[in-house]
């Protein structure tokens, strides 16, 4: 691509988000942490943020969408994805959460968000290469 053409490229037209999830889960290094604990009333409006850490740094903490879940902090990915809350879906819900804040939908780049606004300030996956550096 051209210099400059990432800058215009949107992550669900250039990978399948869920082949990106499926591969992110079999990787134990991979953890999430969300700004607010999950819950009915905060699960469409909290987008996950992912890295990978190191061995010494892997949490046994609550998760995402436990009362006692301290925003900010990582659980592992796979922790994350096997006791998110039933009510919200379980681990089917996990995966949908993840996979719409992966995914630039027809009414947010036009409608609710122009697509530069999600992708640069919303975007987990833009978010994971800044803190990576």
């Amino acid at each position: 691509m051209p210099k400059g053409a990432l800058l215009h490229a949107h992550l669900d037209a250039t990978v399948n988000v869920n082949v990106l999830l499926q591969l992110a889960l079999k990787q134990p290094a991979i953890h999430v942490c969300a700004s607010t604990p999950i819950n009915a009333s905060t699960i469409a409006t909290t987008l996950p943020v992912f890295r990978a850490l190191p061995p010494d740094q892997f949490s046994n903490g609550p998760g995402l969408t436990e009362p006692s879940y301290i925003p900010n902090t990582w659980v592992s990915l796979r922790k994350a994805r096997d006791i998110f809350d039933p009510e919200l879906g379980g681990s089917r819900g996990f995966d949908e959460w993840v996979l719409a804040a992966l995914t630039i939908n027809p009414n947010e780049a036009y409608k609710t968000h122009s697509t530069v606004t999600k992708v640069l300030e919303y975007s987990p996956v833009i978010r994971l290469s800044l803190t990576r550096r």
